[in-house]
């Protein structure tokens, strides 16, 4: 089998062409974009419906969603099921012709063409294919798998692993310079950032000492100047200059930091980093890549648990996905508000924007309407009864999937290793509270208190109990 890697480089174009099409994808140097257009596309990795929701950014109509495989929990744990399972993270390449879409569980790459939606190739990598983009030449893939120490490449195109990249850690995401001669790889089991000669396919410097060695998601600016990797473990930032290959700054940018990207407004670079257990998207100014940003202002979502987000080539919008609300806010970065939500697919991850995506046609091949429920998930935000900090909360997320309901808890800063119970009435039991699940609060935080970031469960609880008697207590 060939396997190919391509990092999210592409999507940080400083003004970089996407080959002989001239396109230019965001993050864009001002001036450098086009307008929003009717050929545009945004995209979201839906995790739980196991889809890519499609968005017309000009008209903000959501177009339908590409199937990757059967929702949760129907047949994807049966013995015969070999589709993908968890839609998780989105790359593309520059010429704006492919998509690459991850899926965590399954290993999955898979490539599909924008104009119709098209699945043009899948590819198994390594354990935990987590976010990758197409290289410079719009064909290779680099991909992050996170369970492994080294990158995958893979042939986007005609499929297949084709190379590995040594990067130790358990590599997350891999972007790429806007020249495409270096590529810059994250990790999870390592405070540390590879820089990576593309033509040599090896590790030209590695720079320690980052701020956690749990990070997810990182971005380059438009200039590839600034790399903000982000650690949602312990809600920092570290800001980090490609050129002089220091950490600037870290940033305290709060619980559950997710992804960071940038836009150019008014002549100043501006990096925005999703907040999602404060329901924000924060964000600085960084005029000088060798200094530390400054704070502005935060955009309040709309919905609950922002995670990716992308801007516009013109530098104009800001789209963020709600992964607790199914939603995609868009953002005028004139104002730095919400001007507009749209419904997406259930538990939206990453995002990307897609410039001159669909150049001819409707783009609406091959689309269905698989996850597209029309509201948003139910969300329900609890004290938590017992012995812990004062400020120990759970948040309940209820979704309905096919033939069940997926209840999702998220407990923070409750007692470290206790265990926890989720109880309701059943409707018509004249109150009495039945439990529902039990959960340990095992992943430690740096106060000393306990977090269980994410307890699943998929049982019918839709018309069956009263969510508003919903409580958290500890056993």
């Amino acid at each position: 089998m060939k396997f190919i890697i391509v990092s999210a480089s592409i999507a940080w174009l400083v003004g970089l062409v996407g080959g002989v099409r001239g396109v230019v994808q965001a993050p864009a140097l001002a001036g450098a974009g086009a307008p929003v257009s009717e050929s545009d596309r945004i995209y979201t990795g839906d995790q739980s419906s196991n889809t890519i929701t499609v968005i017309k950014p000009l008209t903000g109509e959501v177009l339908g969603t590409i199937s990757l495989g059967d929702e949760r929990l129907t047949d994807v744990i049966g013995p015969q099921y070999v589709r993908s399972v968890n839609s998780h993270g989105l790359g593309f390449s520059r010429d704006g012709q492919y998509i690459v879409s991850l899926s965590v569980t399954s290993n999955t790459v898979t490539v599909i063409r924008c104009v119709d939606n098209a699945i043009i190739s899948q590819t198994y990598a390594d354990r935990n294919a987590h976010e990758a983009f197409f290289a410079a030449d719009n064909q290779t893939v680099w991909v992050g798998t996170r369970g492994v120490d080294h990158i995958d490449i893979i042939d986007g195109i005609h499929g297949g692993v084709i190379g590995k990249v040594d990067s130790w850690g358990g590599p997350s995401k891999v972007l790429f310079s806007p020249d495409g001669k270096t590529a810059y790889a994250n990790h999870i089991r390592s405070a540390s950032l590879s820089f990576i000669d593309v033509a040599s396919r090896s590790v030209i410097y590695n720079l320690t000492g980052l701020a956690n060695s749990f990070s997810s998601d990182m971005m380059l600016s438009a200039d590839g100047l600034r790399l903000w990797v982000a650690h949602k473990m312990v809600g920092k930032v570290s800001v980090i200059s490609t050129v002089s290959r220091k950490i600037v700054a870290v940033l305290d940018t709060g619980v559950e930091t997710n992804h960071p990207n940038f836009a150019v407004v008014n002549g100043t670079t501006y990096g925005f980093v999703t907040v999602a257990a404060l329901n924000l998207t924060k964000v600085y100014a960084q005029p000088d890549p060798e200094k530390a940003p400054v704070y502005v202002t935060s955009i309040l979502a709309s919905g609950i648990e922002p995670h990716g987000l992308w801007p516009s080539p013109d530098n104009t919008r800001m789209y963020i996905v709600n992964e607790h609300s199914d939603t995609v806010d868009f953002v005028d970065l004139s104002t730095m508000r919400v001007v507009d939500t749209v419904y997406v697919g259930q538990e939206g991850q990453a995002l990307i924007y897609v410039a001159d995506a669909v150049p001819s046609g409707s783009g609406t091949q091959n689309l269905g309407v698989q996850g597209l429920m029309g509201k948003a998930a139910f969300n329900k935000l609890l004290s938590v009864e017992g012995n812990h900090s004062a400020d120990a909360t759970a948040l309940i997320t209820i979704r309905p999937e096919q033939g069940l309901d997926m209840f999702q808890v998220i407990g923070r800063n409750l007692k470290l290793n206790a265990t926890y119970t989720a109880s309701a009435s059943c409707l018509g039991c004249n109150g009495v509270k039945i439990p529902l699940v039990d959960f340990s609060a095992s992943q430690a935080t740096t106060a000393g208190c306990g977090n269980a970031p994410q307890v699943l469960a998929f049982f019918k609880f839709n018309g069956v109990y009263d969510a508003e008697t919903l409580e958290i207590s500890e056993k």
